[in-house]
């Protein structure tokens, strides 16, 4: 990935980084504590741009979810899975085969902090940016209607199309969740690139797969193609380059930010939850 100077000369600057993969207890404990150095009173205005992956199949779970409640903690077990708790809302999300993004800023000229919707959408532009670099057009929920899910789905993320979220053909092809304090918001989301809808719906207590599928898009189905990592986060950098007229300037993996922020964003509460006996990881991209 490159900072496009050239293209951006003058503009303001934001820090991105591609990490990798990582536990879902380090990459959860980063968001957060990002989110307590911007949040700070003396902190000045800055945005933060990640893209991450997991090292192995994990469940995050919505801040208010309860695994017992939506988990089927024994398959977890059995098959590698991990489950950490998100420091957002929202529903649960299988980090398998996707790339994650996180957005960490206090900056209001960028994000007005009373206006959470034009937060969603303006991230969700930049989104779609980059998605047409690889030539994939998508619409936005607002656009075509909200669709909700009770019962057999209610418990997992990519079944519910909120407002602003990113569609393909009215399908969920990327499901974000926010948490915002009074100066400074955090915001991630999952971007499906190969969807195993059979493990999702053994992951969750109560989850019909058929209808999962017709609820969710990934990546392999929209461009016919699994995507090489390298080339998506190049192409949603650019999207957000021009959606906000801004330099991405590439930083290393945070880990400066746990040391300095860690105790506060209390990394422990996201320990994994349940840990499988079984050593299964992600097939390569």
């Amino acid at each position: 990935m490159t900072s496009h100077a050239s293209q951006t000369a003058g503009a303001a600057h934001w820090r991105v980084s591609y990490e990798g993969p990582q536990s879902g207890q380090f990459n959860m404990a980063v968001d957060e504590a990002l989110l307590c150095e911007v949040s700070e009173a003396q902190a000045p205005p800055q945005t933060h741009l990640r893209f991450y992956q997991w090292r192995c199949p994990t469940v995050s779970l919505g801040l208010s979810q309860k695994p017992e409640q939506v988990i089927n903690l024994d398959y977890c077990r059995s098959h590698g899975i991990e489950i950490v708790q998100r420091p957002t809302g929202g529903k649960a999300v299988l980090h398998d085969r996707e790339l994650t993004y996180s957005v960490v800023s206090n900056d209001s000229a960028f994000f007005p902090s009373a206006n959470i919707g034009k937060t969603y959408c303006r991230i969700a532009s930049a989104l779609q940016r980059g998605f047409r670099l690889l030539g994939l057009e998508t619409t936005l929920a607002a656009e075509t209607g909200k669709r909700s899910a009770t019962g057999p789905l209610s418990s997992a993320c990519f079944a519910l199309s909120g407002h602003h979220e990113v569609l393909w053909q009215g399908r969920k092809l990327v499901g974000s969740a926010q948490r915002r304090r009074k100066n400074a918001f955090l915001q991630h989301g999952s971007i499906l690139i190969d969807f195993d809808v059979t493990s999702l719906s053994r992951v969750l207590r109560s989850c019909e797969s058929a209808l999962l599928s017709s609820a969710v898009a990934d990546l392999k189905t929209c461009l016919g193609t699994v995507p090489p990592v390298g080339a998506l986060v190049e192409a949603l950098s650019k999207g957000f380059e021009a959606a906000f007229a801004v330099r991405l300037v590439e930083d290393g993996p945070r880990t400066d930010v746990l040391v300095r922020f860690g105790r506060r964003a209390n990394a422990s509460k996201f320990s994994p939850i349940g840990a499988g006996g079984g050593n299964r990881c992600p097939r390569p991209l």
